[in-house]
């Protein structure tokens, strides 16, 4: 018959797999080698399947002890997210909410969302952090966070979406570049542009390229890097060209060094969504901030020139919204 592993067992594989040796988990936890060797051990014998394997400086997680791992990790996080729960009075939400979204989408919500989530929540806690958009899906299927802002152009997680907002895309140059002060310009006039682009498949450097092909422009590209605050400094740099969401650029400081022009005919589009994880429980503290979260992103979409919904839909998905 099947047992059930204590809490005590998950959180002594636990600092093992994190110390990668069983003599410091030992000293650790305070407790005799042997047993944290026959805890394990249990485990292994109980699952049917090798957790660890030694060598010569330690232990080290089998591919199955990996698997073990991400979820023991998660099982012991909702038993003290429980606790927590439990012994709390009124009705104030606690605990901690974990969210991930792309830098540019990053650099204008999390200051403001950190600031508004302290202030409505004290007792709680938000970790923020910045991803590319196609690594969050694998964030979240594998628990590391609760709440992810993705761009349409990746494959979403098998989890809930809801599209938040679109935003275009922006030649994007040195301020003496663009001194006639342009707000858009025609995909066609950047074909003989000296342009430095995003280097990551996918993405919205695939919109540029389907948008590009779609009308026979053939883009003089320098250089690629898959990192758009480097990417700024080298156009900077070599006073280029770039094309970003304007959101890349929306800071303080960024304004003062760049000027920016919305691509039109055809415009150049992707959608943001919040992602949220279906497939497990969440604490409360994670259910409530979505609703936050929209309200911050409504209040920067100025800044950021998102487009909040309703938008004209177009039948060219490529081509985005019509320009206003």
């Amino acid at each position: 018959m099947a047992r059930d592993f204590t809490l005590h067992q998950y959180r002594i594989f636990l600092r093992a797999a994190e110390l990668g040796s069983i003599t410091r988990t030992a000293h650790a936890l305070a407790l005799p080698q042997p047993s944290i060797s026959r805890s394990i051990a249990r485990m292994e014998s109980e699952l049917q399947v090798k957790l660890i394997e030694r060598h010569r400086n330690g232990i080290r997680l089998t591919a199955a002890g990996e698997r073990f791992n991400l979820h023991a990790r998660e099982a012991v996080r909702q038993f003290d997210l429980a606790r927590v729960e439990a012994g709390r009075t009124g009705s104030q939400l606690t605990g901690e909410v974990r969210l991930a979204a792309p830098e540019s989408v990053g650099g204008i919500l999390f200051v403001p969302l950190v600031k508004a989530f302290q202030q409505r929540y004290p007792d709680a806690r938000i970790r923020v952090m910045t991803s590319a958009s196609a690594h969050i899906p694998w964030l979240m299927d594998n628990q590391v966070i609760d709440l992810g802002i993705v761009a349409d152009t990746h494959a979403a997680p098998s989890s809930g979406t809801e599209v938040l907002c679109r935003e275009n895309l922006y030649l994007v140059a040195p301020a003496a570049r663009l001194t006639d002060k342009r707000e858009t310009i025609a995909l066609q006039e950047i074909e003989n542009l000296p342009l430095y682009l995003n280097a990551m498949q996918g993405g919205f450097r695939a919109r540029i390229d389907e948008a590009c092909a779609a009308i026979g422009v053939v883009p003089r590209v320098l250089a690629e890097i898959d990192a758009n605050e480097s990417l700024l400094d080298l156009v900077l740099d070599e006073d280029g060209y770039t094309i970003l969401p304007y959101s890349a650029i929306a800071r303080p400081y960024r304004l003062q060094q760049f000027a920016a022009a919305r691509i039109v005919k055809p415009p150049i589009t992707r959608d943001l969504k919040l992602v949220t994880a279906s497939s497990r429980p969440l604490p409360p503290i994670a259910r409530e901030t979505p609703r936050l979260l929209r309200r911050i992103l409504r209040q920067q979409a100025a800044t950021a020139r998102w487009q909040i919904e309703p938008w004209p839909m177009t039948r060219d998905r490529a081509a985005g919204p019509a320009p206003p």
